[in-house]
């Protein structure tokens, strides 16, 4: 199926509640695969907030950049600067989320996102480089980042509902 091409753009505060509603779906999409318990929507409701994207949207500590089709958001990347990463010494930009509603996977809108998040990085520190941590259950995300030139550094660990979950952190070098 063709879709249209997506822009880039700074989010504003007034694409918060938009940006919520994107990540509750996108997340739940991915993790919430044998349905939603207790901890999931908690988890959700608590992270995932209009009054969280708007604060993002006017924070001089990170980047919020949406993937937009005609007047709907299709994606959003969230950088965090000033954020340390023992396995990535050196670099201190983490891509906290990018998030693509899964009609629009696979049509350039993630990689686009990526780009936008390397130039807003590189315009605030003069780096272009980053890093994430992405769940190593989720090979579809881990390809996606290895085929854009990210490499694992090590593992960490996301805490939901008192367990583990074991995060590949992947970073790319400056360009």
């Amino acid at each position: 199926m063709n879709r249209p091409l997506a822009t880039v753009r700074p989010a504003t505060a007034a694409d918060a509640h938009t940006l919520a509603a994107l990540a509750i779906q996108v997340w739940l999409d991915t993790y919430a695969t044998d349905g939603v318990n207790d901890v999931l929507g908690r988890y959700v409701l608590s992270t995932f907030t209009p009054a969280a994207f708007a604060a993002w949207s006017e924070s001089p500590h990170v980047a919020l950049r949406v993937a937009q089709v005609g007047d709907q958001l299709v994606g959003y990347a969230l950088l965090q600067f000033g954020a340390a990463q023992p396995l990535v010494p050196g670099c201190d930009t983490e891509l906290r989320t990018l998030y693509v509603q899964s009609p629009f996977q696979r049509s350039g809108v993630g990689s686009m996102l990526l780009r936008e998040a390397r130039s807003a990085a590189h315009a605030r520190t003069g780096s272009d480089g980053l890093w994430l941590a992405v769940y190593t259950k989720n090979p579809r995300a881990v390809a996606f980042y290895e085929k854009q030139g990210l490499v694992a550094m090590g593992l960490t660990q996301f805490m939901l509902g008192g367990k583990p979950h074991d995060n590949h952190v992947m970073a790319t070098p400056p360009r």
